[in-house]
């Protein structure tokens, strides 16, 4: 059974917001996340249209929880709320079916 999270964000950034600041707290929540057990990857996509949604990956609900109440991650999501974004949607999944091929 797969128990494999998904979590599917779209954030809107503010009209003017300092894109070095909030790059350095991005560095630094990519450091902690990634040392963090049942972390597994983070990808960033923007379409043609200019949103950007970004794709993060957890082993586990457990995993993924103990990310959600890291108090560096908290103290960084109040910050990006105040800060930094005008809008954004978060999609918590849970995946139910996975395939895949590897041609040799």
């Amino acid at each position: 059974m797969v128990n494999e999270i998904i979590v599917i964000g779209d954030l809107e950034m503010r009209e003017g917001v300092s894109m070095d600041e909030y790059n350095k707290l991005l560095g630094k929540m990519y450091k902690i996340v990634s040392s963090m057990p049942g972390f597994q990857s983070v990808k960033k996509f923007t379409a043609d249209d200019g949103e950007t949604v970004s794709i993060y990956r957890f082993e586990s609900e457990q995993a993924l929880e103990a990310w959600r109440t890291q108090p560096d991650h908290i103290e960084a999501m109040k910050r990006g709320h105040a800060e930094f974004y005008a809008s954004g949607h978060l999609q918590i999944c849970k995946v139910i079916r996975e395939v895949g091929f590897k041609k040799p």
